[in-house]
């Protein structure tokens, strides 16, 4: 299986030496759940065409500290891939700045939060189409982010949600799944990013309230394993229908 990480952003230089980029981040993630995976990365906020979905079996939109109403010369290029990856009905999964570029792609809405910032240690309540993924009771992520999806896309139901993030992970009427939450984090990432050069985005109050909240477990493997199954439905599809 062939999952093309497309990163929309870079960590800082001390960040990455002690945790590798975001596309490791996520491959480390994602990996034991997934072991048939092989993992290619695409910067797709460098000029130059974007990965054939032909090629691919599966896509990955990381992270971003930019905001979908930035609109960065490399967003629009972005959005046309996500339309393509919908047409081709080729499975996509996005994460915090993924998942609001895919919503605002097919048709919703984002904002800066009315919570304002969001991180730390949070659960989430799977929908009944969650459930489906994840089971039915709680799960704790790690969280990062001040912007979300305020407006559904058609078609698109809600996986998760707690008081803080009411529309926490979506799924779509094709193959494509989004969450707002961080699976691949650990708390370190989040203590390090308070502790490098965009600290001082976070007030300390806001930082302190997130460093309390980082103890306890996280459920980063049992949401690894709800995305697996997610990338291996098309896979076992087109065999099936093959060997009619």
């Amino acid at each position: 299986m062939r999952i093309c990480i497309l990163e929309c952003d870079r960590p800082d230089a001390g960040f990455a030496a002690r945790h590798g980029s975001y596309a490791d981040m996520f491959a480390r993630w994602l990996a034991p759940a997934l072991p048939e995976a092989a993992f290619t990365v695409h910067d797709v906020t460098a000029p130059g065409p974007l990965p054939d979905p032909a090629a691919q079996d599966g896509f990955l939109v990381t992270g971003s500290r930019a905001g979908v109403y930035d609109r960065l010369d490399w967003m629009g290029p972005l959005v046309a891939l996500l339309h393509d990856l919908r047409d081709r009905e080729v499975p996509v999964t996005g994460i915090c700045f993924g998942h609001q570029i895919m919503a605002a792609a097919y048709g919703g809405r984002v904002e800066k939060s009315a919570a304002g910032w969001v991180i730390g240690r949070h659960e989430h309540l799977p929908t009944p189409a969650g459930a489906a993924l994840w089971g039915d009771q709680p799960f704790a992520s790690l969280s990062f982010h001040q912007d979300q999806v305020v407006a559904l896309p058609p078609g698109a139901e809600v996986l998760a949600a707690n008081a803080l993030s009411p529309i926490g992970g979506l799924a779509y009427p094709f193959p494509a799944l989004s969450v707002q939450f961080h699976p691949e984090f650990l708390p370190a990432h989040v203590t390090d990013t308070f502790e490098g050069p965009d600290g001082g985005m976070v007030a300390p109050a806001v930082q302190h309230a997130a460093r309390a909240s980082l103890p306890g477990g996280l459920d980063g493997a049992r949401i690894a394993a709800g995305v697996a199954r997610f990338y291996r439905r098309p896979a076992a599809a087109a065999r099936f229908s093959q060997a009619g």
